[in-house]
């Protein structure tokens, strides 16, 4: 009995560590596929708007089909596109759409990464402006909002800019970990919400990284 009770115990600390683990995903992915990875995964985060500046269209399925799998939470997150301008549009756009094919979702995410002078300005204050911009017109669109991002994406592109640290982190660091023992604050995020750790891995023959909260 005592060595049952140290299995049990054993098995409580390591759900405690590792807390719940899920996927994002950019491909259109079919719903066999999301009931395959249910079997390791309890939530889903679809992309919902692409880097190009237009909506993925992939996600009314991809999230229809998490849902169907069982997936305990499912959220969007948006790829914002600087060079397209007009960032509420960007927001207006992704929410509208979604909200015209009566798709359910927890929250959008809010994407920032890649390089300053093409992806983003190379204007930090620009930027910030930006990033503003979405969030204002998210929030005036009733969406709760959070922000995916590293130390070495954010600083570059904001700054010392901690506008956004009232909003959940999502933050990225590919150790194989998932937990947030690796964490340093940034941007003004004390703590994270929430950890991408492995990228560009293939389960069920999709393409996706891994996460965990």
């Amino acid at each position: 009995m005592m060595k049952i009770h140290q299995i049990l115990i054993l098995c409580l600390c390591i759900q405690a560590t590792f807390g719940a683990r899920g996927i994002d995903i950019s491909a259109l992915t079919s719903a066999s596929a999301f009931n395959c990875l249910r079997a390791n995964y309890s939530f889903s985060i679809v992309r919902g708007y692409r880097s190009s500046g237009a909506v993925d269209t992939n996600v009314v399925a991809n999230v229809q089909n998490a849902w169907n799998a069982g997936m305990a939470h499912v959220d969007v997150y948006l790829f914002p596109c600087y060079n397209c301008g007009n960032p509420g549009s960007q927001v207006s756009t992704l929410v509208n759409y979604l909200k015209s094919h009566n798709v359910r979702y927890g929250m959008i995410w809010l994407d920032i990464e890649g390089k300053t002078g093409s992806t983003w300005s190379t204007s930090q204050a620009s930027n910030r402006a930006f990033f503003e911009g979405m969030v204002s017109q998210a929030r005036s669109l009733g969406q709760t909002v959070g922000v995916y991002t590293s130390s070495s994406q954010w600083n570059p592109i904001m700054g010392s800019y901690s506008g956004g640290s009232s909003l959940p982190l999502w933050y990225a660091h590919y150790n194989n970990q998932p937990n947030f023992n690796d964490f340093v604050a940034f941007g003004g995020w004390s703590k994270p919400a929430m950890k991408q750790y492995a990228g560009d891995v293939t389960e069920c023959g999709v393409g996706l990284d891994r996460n965990s909260y």
